[in-house]
């Protein structure tokens, strides 16, 4: 029997909530499963990630395959990374999973946006250099 960690739906309509189960992978998305591992929430501003650290390595070092999406789960909270340390053969004792930082997101400008911008960055030097210029030339004469 190959096992997998995958997201199993509840909630109600338009506000669902997973749960993070060990399950054979041939049954279905919300079929009876061996074991709950995590949660998930994503319907706030902060989505709620909660995983037992000790349940999803013991799965994982027994052949469990994670989904994609429970992969990118796990490695947002750092658990992928002490599951890499075990299987190097490196010591994880009393660490725990550390969370890796958010990264930010660069807002996208449109191209009359980006013209814009470079327009005004102009503006602003053009009557700094104007003055810097006669300065410069008044100071060889003296």
């Amino acid at each position: 029997m190959s096992t997998v960690i995958r997201l199993a739906r509840f909630g109600k309509r338009h506000s669902s909530v997973y749960r993070a189960v060990v399950i054979d992978n041939r049954k279905a998305r919300n079929a009876s499963f061996i074991e709950q591992v995590g949660f998930y929430n994503p319907n706030l501003k902060k989505p709620d990630i909660k995983f037992d650290q000790e349940k999803v390595l013991k799965w994982l070092q027994n052949g469990a395959q994670p989904s994609d999406t429970v992969a990118s789960l796990l490695r947002q909270v750092g658990i992928l990374d002490l599951f890499h340390e075990l299987k190097a053969k490196r010591s994880i004792e009393g660490k725990v999973a550390t969370p890796r930082p958010e990264k930010q997101k660069k807002a996208k400008l449109s191209l009359k946006a980006k013209a814009r911008i470079e327009a005004e960055k102009a503006a602003k030097e053009a009557p700094a250099a104007a003055e810097a210029t006669p300065a410069a030339e008044e100071a060889p004469k003296a």
